[in-house]
């Protein structure tokens, strides 16, 4: 098997009950609330085109969804 690149990407199938594109505030806020009140057999899966943790989507790279939850001040 080749290695992945932009060319040639790795295509990676996964199965999910919800799928939620981005990283930025809202959609951490959706991911955290959807994992609070959804069923514990339910699959939600959370993309983004960056590491979440290092995300440029709250001010001075902070995890957004570190911050939604309380452990990081904005």
């Amino acid at each position: 098997m080749s290695e992945a690149t932009f060319e040639n990407p790795e295509v990676v199938e996964v199965e999910t009950d919800l799928l939620i594109i981005g990283g930025g505030m809202a959609s951490c806020g959706c991911a955290y609330e959807a994992r609070r009140w959804a069923p514990d057999d339910m699959r939600i899966i959370m993309v983004d085109k960056v590491a979440v943790d290092r995300s440029g989507a709250v001010a001075q790279g902070l995890s957004a969804i570190n911050t939604y939850i309380g452990e990081n001040t904005p």
